[in-house]
């Protein structure tokens, strides 16, 4: 994904033009829902005119909605979900399509970016959104424009950069439950003629909304910050230069927490309850853990405008992480219980990335073609500490170095055959080399933890031949638009995406038998995006039908995480309906229908689950946000409502009947103040405001009850937080 074209003085007023068009006025005046400009596919176009299944939000119209962070984006993007039960794993879930897997060397078939810049690890995202200019979420397969191929779409955060030589910036704070407190700020302008600069933070600290019963501290908190600089050079008339640097940290943050609820296993290996559910969701008695991250990125964009129909672009980026995380497996205070299941990873990770772009625009033919390469480097390691599993106290540690690279080289061309018609064709080669380093130990102790003389033993070792990957195929795009004289746009595609293989990292045998294939789609779209009664309504429609070979499904076989390649089908559609029927009002509609099966998933016991769901899959939901502005006290009141509806699903990729999770409504409300002059503003929110109790993660441990006995087997739940209240106030200053 592309930032708007600052290509000199004028290119600059031409491009702030386009991104005011997109965004909200802070008036009565103008609609908050105006038409979003975006550069999904590399150029700056209507989101109207663009034949994807796309979901955009300026800013500024985040800033007027209300949203604060990635869930209430979320809350409004038909068919997308997110997995996020701990600061330590982020994963999107796009029409079902998700990373399932949670072990940390895995990237995921639904692609971040932010500031054009690809994400490789799911642990490298920060959830703290702000000095936003953009968020764009394109469903389906990529990988015929730029960056990193993916199968289930991608996720782009387009921060403010230093495009404006006016003094600008503003500061918000916020008080919320749970002790919840938040700060965040920017400013940019000019500093020398043809530089222009801009730096931005966050802060944000809050207790945990799991209370802990057993004198441990409460869990699932907040404790981090980031901060982002950002430069920009003109380089003579025709080439700017950008420089993007940010850190962020979170420090000792209370998590990796769960609900257990005890369970047995069943023939097939699934988990059968056998004590009743929590009465309060929101208590925790384990011994807690935690969670420590600290990563780094720099990116740098050059664009050098040709010609008039020329366009170079160049994206360079490195990212450094480091996290640790710690949690209490068992859930129970080993005090009371004498029971120690500690479960732990830690995570090293680099990646470099280079992206080149030449485009060009020769009025009825576009085209543009590029090379991507990404490198990385990610040293793991997961350990099983305690004395449940074996008689004795024992420290299970796997330690794993993977090295990954991919090149590919891409290109899209449109032509406009007719006033009406255009044609769409694009291509990718994608090869990627990996290989894997593995050392596995057993380290037996008396059963009171100390040192019984016998020192670590070696389980598995690198084992030449089977670790190494080299994998190399396409993606394809076909492409059919038709635009009616009233400016609707109808589309038909198919796109054929990839995604390499990998492996599962466990305390199996040998290398290969974790080792997985990579995964083709085949992708077939039809849709429509209409603009009705002179611009007072728009409705986008998409209906899709996916056809997956060796798709990448998560099995928890011996109670290790793994992915095994199975076939899958996947088909369903959504709908957004914007409405603007005056000043005053905004109203925001959205529907997603999904209807999936994978043909099987082995269970614990390694036995298939025949023609399951794909998980975090609901067969329906939807949301809606209705707004409502007016003049009062010489300034201008908002009023909102906003929900989302989700339906029944299963939390895994087994199906266990104990993960299906009944539907459930999250509704959210704010009213807002905003001075004549758009200085200052005040806002009082609720989230959750009907205090829905819903689960966010599950996980199936009942088969310890087999490998241990004594009743062991329990499942692992994550519930989502309960109802919030809080308070913020803004700060604008400068043009």
């Amino acid at each position: 994904m592309s930032q708007l074209i600052h290509r000199s003085s004028l290119s600059r007023a031409i491009s702030a033009s386009l991104v005011a068009l997109s965004c909200a006025s802070t008036g009565a005046s103008a609609s908050v829902l105006e038409e979003v400009f975006v550069t999904s596919q590399k150029r700056i176009e209507n989101i109207q005119d663009i034949g994807l299944s796309v979901s955009a939000f300026s800013g500024d119209q985040m800033d007027a909605l209300g949203m604060v962070n990635t869930t209430d984006i979320i809350q409004q993007v038909p068919g997308l979900q997110l997995q996020s039960f701990t600061p330590a794993f982020t994963a999107f879930n796009l029409r079902g399509i998700s990373q399932n897997n949670f072990q940390d060397n895995l990237e995921a078939p639904v692609a971040v970016y932010i500031n054009d810049a690809y994400v490789g690890s799911m642990n490298a995202i920060n959830g703290q959104l702000f000095d936003m200019e953009r968020v764009e979420v394109l469903r389906g397969p990529q990988g015929t424009l730029f960056g990193r191929n993916a199968t289930g779409g991608l996720i782009h955060y387009a921060t403010n950069i230093a495009s404006s030589d006016n003094l600008n910036g503003y500061v918000k704070g916020s008080l919320g439950s749970f002790d919840r407190k938040s700060i965040e700020g920017a400013v940019g302008g000019g500093l020398a003629d043809g530089i222009r600069g801009r730096l931005a933070a966050r802060w944000e600290e809050a207790d945990g909304y799991i209370e802990n019963k057993v004198g441990q501290r409460d869990q699932q908190g907040a404790d981090g910050y980031v901060v982002r600089g950002a430069l920009q050079f003109d380089i003579g008339d025709t080439i700017v230069a950008d420089l993007i640097a940010s850190y962020s940290e979170d420090s000792d943050v209370p998590t990796g927490v769960y609900v257990i609820q005890d369970a047995d296993v069943t023939d097939l290996g699934l988990a059968t309850p056998t004590s009743a559910p929590s009465p309060d969701p929101h208590e925790d008695f384990s011994d807690g853990g935690y969670f420590e991250r600290e990563s780094t990125s720099i990116t740098g964009k050059l664009s050098w405008e040709i010609s008039d129909t020329l366009q170079l672009v160049s994206i360079t980026n490195s990212l450094e992480m480091d996290k640790f995380y710690l949690e209490d497996a068992d859930g129970t205070p080993s005090a009371v219980t004498g029971a120690i299941f500690d479960f732990s990873t830690e995570a090293e990770y680099s990646q470099w990335s280079q992206e080149i772009r030449l485009s060009g625009d020769h009025d009825d033919f576009r085209w543009s073609t590029g090379l991507f390469y990404l490198d990385i480097e990610g040293d793991y390691q997961s350990i099983a500490d305690g004395n449940v599993i074996t008689p004795t106290y024992n420290t299970a540690v796997t330690s794993t170095t993977l090295d990954s690279t991919n090149w590919s080289i891409f290109g899209q061309m449109e032509y406009d055959f007719d006033y009406n018609w255009t044609a769409i064709v694009g291509y990718r080669w994608s090869q990627d080399d990996k290989d894997i380093d593995m050392l596995t130990t057993d380290d037996s102790r008396n059963p009171d933890g100390s040192d019984d003389g016998l020192g670590p033993v070696a389980q598995v070792q690198d084992i030449s031949g089977v670790n190494t990957i080299d994998y190399g195929d396409y993606a394809a795009r076909l492409q059919l638009n038709y635009t009616s004289e009233a400016d609707d746009l109808y589309f038909v595609s198919y796109n054929r995406g990839i995604k390499g293989g990998n492996w599962s990292p466990n305390r199996s045998v040998t290398v290969e038998d974790f080792k997985h294939d990579e995964e083709v789609l085949h992708a077939y779209e039809i849709g429509s995006k209409l603009t009705l009664k002179d611009g007072v309504a728009r409705i986008n429609t998409t209906l899709f039908y996916y056809d997956y070979q060796d798709y990448q499904q998560f099995s928890l076989l011996n109670a290790t995480p793994q992915v095994v390649n199975r076939d899958a089908t996947n088909r369903g559609g959504e709908v957004e309906l914007f409405i603007t029927p005056n000043e005053s009002w905004d109203i925001v509609l959205g529907l997603s229908v999904i209807d999936s099966e994978v043909d099987g998933a082995p269970t614990a016991l390694g036995i298939d689950h025949e023609d399951v769901e794909l998980p975090n899959a609901p067969e329906f939901s939807a949301n809606a946000l209705v707004r409502y502005n007016w003049e009062a006290m010489g300034g201008e009141f908002t009023a909102q409502v906003d929900g989302a509806y989700t339906g029944e699903q299963y939390l895994e990729g087994t199906n266990n009947p104990s993960s299906k999770e009944d539907g459930y409504f999250v509704g959210n409300a704010n009213v807002t103040y905003t001075t004549e002059d758009g200085a200052w503003k005040y806002s009082a929110w609720v989230k959750n405001f009907t205090d829905e109790e819903y689960r966010l993660y599950h996980l199936d441990l009942a088969i310890l009850d087999v490998f241990i006995g004594d009743g062991f087997g329990f499942t692992q739940e994550v519930y989502a937080p309960p109802r919030t209240f809080g308070i913020t106030a803004t700060y604008n200053f400068g043009d």
